[in-house]
C-alpha cells in the first residue's frame, strides 16, 4: 500500500535517509532492521506523516503529504516505543486506549457502542484487558507498551506502524505480540515494525528492509548471513531452522 521513491528526509541541515525506494505491500508484516542510529525509527517517522521528507510516498495511490490528516490517522498508525511513553497525567489505561478512536470520534465526542466494542478488542487483542482500570502512570513499561499496542489497535487502520514494540516485553509476551501481528498481516493488514531481535520478528515476518547510515542496503524475503554482516558489522551463524526462514542467527564476538 506505500510506495516510496527517492525518499530523503532528516533533522534541519543533517540528512538522515538517502534515496530510499521500496513497496510495502497489503497483508504483509515487515521486519524493519539496522543497528542503532540507520534510520529506523525515522522512517517510520516520514511514512506516519510526522516528519517533512523530499521525494514521493503513495499511498493507495495518493501522495501523503496531499492526504488530509484526519483521512490519513484513519488508514495509517504509528506505535511509539515504550520507552517514550512518560504519561504525566494520571488517565485510565481505558483513556490511553480510547485515544485510539479520536480520529473517528474527535476530542470530545461521546464514544458510541461501537467504540466501546473496538476499545474492549483492542486490550483484549494486546492482552491488558485486566489493566483498564489501572492508573496508567503506575504501569511498568512492559504494561505500557502493551497499552500502547492497544491503542494503536483501537485506531483500527489498515496499516500499522511500530518503532521497536517489544523492547520492554518478557520473551513470552513479545512472541505473542509477533504472533498477533503475523495474524493481523493474514487479515490483510500491512505492517512495519522497526526492531533489535531479528530472530523473533524475522521468523513471523514476510519481508525485511535492512536500513544502515539512512541507506537501503537490501529489501526481501530471506535475510541472509552476508546481509547481517554489512549491517553489524560482525558475523553470523545459523543455529537452528524454522517455519518461515531458513535460519535463525548468532552474531559472532569480534
Amino acid at each position: 500500500m506505500f510506495t516510496v521513491r527517492e525518499l530523503y528526509s532528516g533533522y534541519g541541515k543533517r540528512i538522515i535517509l538517502k534515496d530510499i525506494s521500496l513497496t510495502q505491500h497489503r497483508g504483509t508484516l515487515t521486519s524493519l532492521i539496522g543497528p542503532n542510529g540507520s534510520g529506523k525509527t525515522t522512517l517510520l517517522r516520514v511514512l506516519a506523516g510526522l516528519q517533512g521528507y523530499s521525494g514521493s510516498i503513495m499511498l493507495s495511490g495518493h501522495e501523503v503529504r496531499n492526504i488530509s490528516r484526519k483521512n490519513f490517522a484513519r488508514s495509517v498508525c504509528f506505535v511509539m516505543t515504550g520507552r517514550t511513553f512518560a504519561p504525566s497525567y494520571p488517565f485510565s489505561v481505558r483513556e490511553v486506549v480510547a485515544m485510539g478512536r479520536m480520529p473517528f470520534t474527535g476530542i470530545f465526542s461521546r464514544l458510541s457502542p461501537h467504540d466501546e466494542a473496538v476499545i474492549d478488542s483492542a486490550a483484549d487483542m494486546a492482552g491488558v484487558a485486566h489493566l483498564l482500570g489501572r492508573n496508567v502512570m503506575t504501569l511498568s513499561d512492559g504494561e505500557r507498551q502493551l497499552v500502547l499496542l492497544a491503542s494503536g489497535l483501537a485506531q483500527d487502520t489498515g496499516i500499522l506502524l511500530l518503532d521497536e514494540p517489544t523492547s520492554s516485553l518478557d520473551p513470552d509476551k513479545s512472541a505473542k505480540v509477533f504472533a498477533l501481528l503475523r495474524r493481523l498481516a493474514d487479515e490483510g493488514r500491512s505492517i512495519i515494525a522497526a526492531v533489535h531481535d531479528i530472530n523473533i520478528s524475522l521468523s513471523y515476518s514476510d519481508e525485511y528492509i535492512a536500513l544502515r547510515d539512512g541507506v537501503l542496503i537490501s529489501h526481501g524475503h530471506k535475510v541472509s548471513e552476508e546481509v547481517l554482516k554489512d549491517l553489524y558489522g560482525t558475523g553470523f551463524i545459523p543455529y537452528n531452522n524454522n517455519e518461515r526462514n531458513d535460519s535463525m542467527w548468532r552474531a559472532l564476538p569480534e
